[in-house]
């Protein structure tokens, strides 16, 4: 998952210091924001997961050993971090960046999720009740996003949504993946892998 975070970063880093001269604000606000909500979601996967991880916010070299093996960071710290991140996601990304690709609504989503958990994590554990307030109101914030966007609502039945050969322009569906046969993308795609 380190590469994970390489790749994040990296993307991060090659927006702020190579293609923010020769793209525009808005582009440079989205593309940044695509990179955070990426670094976030890994890392809250990885908390909720492991707790405790070793947080990078920037490209680390691999001459940095002292870096690159550094002790775990607090989950508190982390999460701290994801939160900054989220919070510039929202702020910043694309109400819409075309048929199903990251946008507002979509990353919205996640982060409700994504904090939803960590602020239950917080509150239940006994572990930090200012914490656990932050990151629920920001749950709860991110899903009214979702909710007032009036592109999503619930009119069919969950058999017929399932059962169903093409997920586009469903109102249920905030991101759906498009089977193709001729591309060789069938439903058995991970069963091949």
């Amino acid at each position: 998952n380190f590469f994970f975070f390489l790749k994040a970063n990296l993307f991060i880093d090659r927006i702020d210091n190579v293609a923010k001269p020769q793209i525009s604000a808005d582009a440079y606000k989205h593309w940044s924001a695509v990179g955070r909500f990426f670094r976030g979601f890994e890392y809250s996967r990885l908390v909720s997961v492991f707790g405790d991880v070793p947080y990078f916010d920037r490209v680390v070299g691999d001459d940095e050993l002292a870096v690159l093996f550094k002790d775990r960071d607090n989950r508190g710290l982390v999460m701290d971090k994801v939160y900054d991140d989220f919070k510039y996601v929202l702020q910043n990304i694309r109400e819409n960046d075309g048929t199903n690709m990251l946008n507002k609504n979509i990353a919205a989503a996640f982060i409700s999720r994504f904090m939803l958990f960590e602020g239950t994590y917080q509150q239940y554990h006994g572990l930090d009740a200012a914490r656990a307030k932050k990151y629920l109101e920001f749950s709860a914030e991110a899903a009214e996003i979702v909710m007032t966007s009036n592109k999503f609502n619930f009119t069919r039945d969950f058999k017929s949504i399932f059962a169903s050969d093409n997920l586009a322009g469903h109102p249920e569906v905030l991101m759906y993946r498009v089977y193709d046969a001729a591309l060789l993308v069938t439903h058995a795609v991970g069963s091949y892998s």
